[in-house]
């Protein structure tokens, strides 16, 4: 049902514009998180995931771009063509946690003052002892001396969480995670996951959660969506999707995960492809793919529910 639904795409599409030409960069993307859930997108880098968050928090310039489709929050249609009316939306009811997030603040003011931004001055005071609460939520022991501090006296494992206590200021009903433990240790990663875990389950916060760790996705999703070429190309749960893949390119990004074991390393031939360069309607994988069938480039591909809650967009699968 729809109110189940914390956030819910349909057809969703993005063209790059170049002079009189439209790119296509993204291509009828539907994803859903349900309230209280986590869902993951998975996939190698340029295949589509950060541009699609994008397009959902109405972050892309219309004179670069053109986005078509509908976003539904709760529901309530999200203006994503309209940056004005995404005020209401952007940063307090959806919010987003980025990969790198010393890119998120501004290096010469403090901690306290990026918190406290927009308030007037003898707000400052109630500012910060709220401040100080949701650092502690965040596991930050001296949340005061954190909120004194400048962002490069701190690091990224501090800032990240220092940046979900920012994003969820405001109580949103979606948080989007875009890459949040890349730039991290492996100790931090999971502090960092743990805390996502316990805001999703405690305050029912929904989380789209976009990564190509698939060992940190599998460790929060319920529900994962696979992109290639700007295109879903697999969707289901997660047991369906990592037990019992069925799309080529998914069975290929599972055998290239590392593991402790004396087997050779197998590795998928190519590179995705960049904008502008897919050659035909069909399967943007068809290029890399060593089961391709000649029609696989040239026949566009409806995403079909093959099994039970399990979604693949594939030519082979289809017969």
């Amino acid at each position: 049902m729809m109110d189940e639904k914390v956030l819910y795409t349909e057809g969703l599409s993005v063209w790059m514009r170049a002079g009189r030409s439209m790119i296509p960069a993204i291509r009828d993307v539907a994803l859903t998180v349900k309230k209280s859930g986590c869902t993951g997108v998975i996939g190698e880098s340029g295949c589509g995931k950060s541009l699609t968050c994008q397009a959902i928090l109405g972050l892309l310039e219309q004179k670069k771009w053109s986005v078509e489709g509908r976003v539904l929050l709760c529901g309530e249609p999200v203006p994503i063509q309209d940056d004005t009316a995404m005020d209401a939306f952007r940063g307090r009811r959806m919010a987003l946690i980025l990969q790198n997030p010393v890119s998120a603040f501004d290096m010469r003011l403090t901690v306290g003052a990026h918190f406290c931004e927009g308030r007037r001055r003898r707000e400052w005071g109630a500012c910060l002892a709220e401040a100080a609460d949701m650092l502690r939520r965040m596991h930050i022991r001296e949340p005061e001396g954190v909120l004194r501090s400048y962002p490069f006296q701190l690091s990224g494992g501090m800032l990240q969480r220092v940046l979900i206590a920012m994003a969820i200021g405001s109580g949103p009903e979606l948080l989007i995670a875009d890459e949040p433990t890349t730039a991290l240790d492996c100790t931090t990663q999971s502090e960092i996951l743990y805390i996502l875990r316990q805001l999703q389950c405690r305050e029912g916060i929904a989380i789209l959660l976009v990564s190509h760790d698939l060992k940190v996705v599998s460790g929060m999703a319920d529900d994962i969506y696979v992109m290639y070429g700007g295109q879903v190309v697999e969707y289901g749960s997660k047991n369906d999707v990592l037990s019992h893949p069925l799309h080529p390119y998914t069975r290929g990004l599972l055998r290239s995960r590392l593991a402790f074991s004396r087997q050779r390393l197998e590795v998928m031939e190519g590179y995705p492809p960049r904008l502008g360069e897919i050659a035909g309607p069909g399967c943007p994988f068809a290029p890399r793919c060593s089961s391709a069938l000649k029609d696989c480039i040239s026949v566009p591909q409806p995403l079909r529910e093959l099994e039970s809650g399990h979604w693949c967009r594939c030519l082979l699968r289809g017969e």
